[in-house]
């Protein structure tokens, strides 16, 4: 027997409580969705602003180098021979002209009396023949030798006077001793190192500069020194001169810097660690804005400007980049305030809604 089951047309299945809740989330989404953005046309787009102010993008490099004298000495022994007296030391100041050492030189002495005795016979005998050269008893011939036998004589004394003198080491300029190598008594050869010695009233550093700094340097540049020995006082020095050929082996180029020595409060000596603080590319008092707010498009370069409400898109050209600053060269003056944020999503003459001012956390500001 076949059974026949009738549904109820009221038995058609009612959609889910989870289906209405949907279709309600889609429809509060949709509506907020259209309000934020009805909103956003109102009032702008949200942006931060920046100022261009004037700020220091000047380059700076600090080398450490040793001081040094600028003129440092090697006397050297002249002659071989003994010494018999020294008369100075280690940190000696000495003037041009004090004698130093005296070697043993009677042997030369002895045989520049010799040489003496010989010339003055020279010229009796010189003086002689030419009396009798004169009155024609002789000829020229024997006057001649005569003539000769002088000037022979003179030079073999003036050798032996240079031999005495080469035994007396004298000091060639005002200056600081600062080796001394020698005792009295030792015998030294012709050329041996006797004494180092050096002018202090001119001190100088030379640092190494790779080639990318250098360029930026010059003579009679002022630069800034600090030393260890005094650390809360800066001191002032001068670029001397460059060096006009790279290290071989470093690469890199010396710089020669003049030590003021009366803008430090106590003495410095060679050996002294300096640091110097050079300016490798002077951009001091320029128009900068961060970085953030520059926009580049197509090989151009763009910054938002305000006016009122509303931003004017403006070319501008920009200079150096540090410290996450950008230079203005020209197209923006100081003072003038330029969008630092949302940047791609405006053009010009688009409304916008500051909402403060722009900081960045970390270097710069």
């Amino acid at each position: 027997m076949t059974r026949c089951i009738l549904k109820h047309p009221s038995s058609k299945p009612t959609p889910k409580p989870a289906f209405w809740l949907l279709l309600l989330l889609t429809f509060l989404t949709f509506s907020c969705s259209q309000r934020d953005t009805d909103r956003v046309e109102e009032s702008g787009t949200p942006i931060v602003t920046a100022e261009a102010d004037i700020r220091d993008l000047s380059s700076h490099r600090t080398v450490t180098a040793p001081v040094v004298a600028y003129q440092r000495i090697y006397i050297t022994a002249r002659t071989s021979g003994q010494v018999m007296e020294i008369n100075a030391e280690e940190g000696d100041h000495i003037r041009a002209g004090e004698l130093l050492v005296r070697m043993d030189t009677r042997r030369q002495e002895a045989q520049l009396q010799q040489a003496e005795a010989t010339l003055e016979e020279a010229r009796h005998h010189y003086r002689r023949q030419r009396q009798l050269f004169e009155s024609e008893v002789i000829p020229e011939a024997e006057y001649d030798a005569a003539s000769r036998q002088l000037k022979s004589a003179e030079a073999d004394a003036r050798l032996w006077e240079v031999e005495v003198d080469l035994g007396q080491i004298e000091a060639p300029i005002h200056a600081t001793v600062t080796d001394r190598l020698i005792e009295t008594g030792t015998n030294v050869s012709e050329n041996q190192r006797l004494f180092t010695i050096e002018d202090h009233n001119l001190l100088v550093v030379r640092p190494g500069i790779p080639e990318k700094d250098v360029v930026h340097l010059s003579k009679g540049q002022d630069v800034e020194l600090s030393f260890d020995v005094f650390p809360d006082r800066a001191a002032r020095g001068t670029i001397r001169r460059i060096f006009p050929a790279a290290d071989t082996i470093s690469r890199l180029f010396t710089v020669e810097v003049e030590v003021d020595q009366e803008s430090i409060p106590g003495a410095i000596y060679p050996g002294f660690l300096a640091r110097v603080h050079f300016t490798t590319d002077e951009r001091t008092d320029v128009v900068t804005i961060p970085h953030e707010a520059l926009l580049s498009e197509n090989g151009k370069d763009f910054v938002f400007v305000l006016e009122g409400e509303t931003v004017r898109q403006r070319e501008i050209e920009p200079g150096v980049r540090r410290d996450g600053q950008v230079e203005i060269v020209a197209g923006l003056e100081a003072g003038e305030k330029v969008a630092a944020g949302n940047l791609e999503v405006l053009e010009d003459g688009a409304r916008v809604d500051i909402r403060g001012q722009f900081r960045r956390h970390g270097f710069g500001r």
